[in-house]
């Protein structure tokens, strides 16, 4: 889940989808080097499909790249096809993103890095289930 902090234009360096690619799987070589999240978010250069795979499943599957206003949410399968341009324009680029998973699906030890993640990466420890409201939802954000 993608929520846009500010204002996302097609200029600005969006996030960029190929709607449907989840249902392809691509191998990706190489090895990804410890602590890579730290640079991951910057440009992204291990656990990337090859020229050839990504021409085809942009031939597939196309690219869109969803724009808004601040606060628009953008919900995708973690495993789709998504990336970025670089921003060169004078307007900012701020997107929280967010992985969601069945309950059932929790993380647990990863079968495939001998550590870890941090607790702000991959949360292991502060987990709570998300519990479905129905009503208004203004009058239950004044309220709590």
């Amino acid at each position: 889940m993608s929520v846009q902090l500010v204002d996302n234009f097609a200029f600005n360096g969006p996030l960029m989808l190929m709607p449907g690619s989840h249902k392809t799987f691509v191998t990706c070589v190489g090895e990804t080097p410890e602590d890579h999240y730290k640079q991951s978010l910057r440009k992204q250069e291990y656990g990337v499909p090859d020229r050839d795979s990504l021409a085809k499943l942009a031939e597939q599957h196309g690219i869109v790249a969803p724009t808004g206003p601040a606060g628009s949410v953008v919900i995708f399968d973690c495993n789709t096809m998504h990336g970025s341009n670089g921003n060169i324009t004078p307007y900012p680029r701020a997107n929280a993103f967010m992985v969601y998973n069945a309950w059932a699906n929790r993380l647990e030890k990863p079968f495939g890095a001998e550590r870890l993640r941090p607790e702000f990466i991959g949360a292991r420890e502060h987990t709570q289930r998300l519990v479905p409201v129905s009503g208004n939802l203004a009058q239950q954000v004044r309220a709590a």
